[in-house]
């Protein structure tokens, strides 16, 4: 990605845990798939201008906990929990696999809500918060457990129980 690997960081201290990044080569831009290490929580953001992914991702993160319920202020303290965004070579998290499995799986859809012709990336975003992932035997919304992660009740915040998705 024309972004050279750091040296691997310390353990930090966001909530959301680490984050693994793909590019993915569609026409006509190529994007980045951003998931987190413990909920899948996804996104995509355009992969250029490649010297402000970091800060990119971090706003675009932002965005997503204010759609799916999460306070702004909740919503900054976890992003900004995630600086400084470091950008490392893969990391050797114990699940790994199941990361790839499911990075591969979003890539899969993104290609395919791509074929839409007025599908925009708030669009995408908003589709794969919704998507089930399995995480450890058990199913779940990555929105809902982030959520959770959070400690965010989204009906304590006058928020509807699950967010509008695209096709609701």
């Amino acid at each position: 990605m024309k972004v050279k690997p750091s040296a691997p960081p310390p353990v930090g201290r966001n909530v959301l845990g680490d984050w693994s990044m793909n590019l993915l080569h569609v026409r006509p831009v190529k994007l980045v798939l951003a998931v987190s290490e413990h909920d899948r929580f996804s996104l995509v953001l355009e992969a250029a201008p490649y010297v402000t992914l970091p800060q990119r991702l971090v706003d675009a993160l932002f965005v997503q906990l204010i759609f799916i319920g999460v306070p702004p202020d909740a919503a900054r303290r976890a992003c900004d929990a995630m600086q400084p965004l470091t950008i490392t070579a893969t990391a050797p998290f114990a699940n790994r696999l199941s990361i790839q499995a499911n990075m591969k799986d979003y890539g899969w859809m993104v290609e395919y809500m791509l074929e839409e012709p007025d599908m925009s990336i708030a669009g995408i975003n908003a589709h794969l918060i919704g998507h089930l992932v399995g995480i450890n035997g058990k199913y779940r919304h990555p929105y809902e457990s982030v959520l959770d992660r959070l400690r965010i009740s989204r009906i304590a915040n006058g928020v509807d129980e699950t967010p509008r998705f695209i096709d609701s």
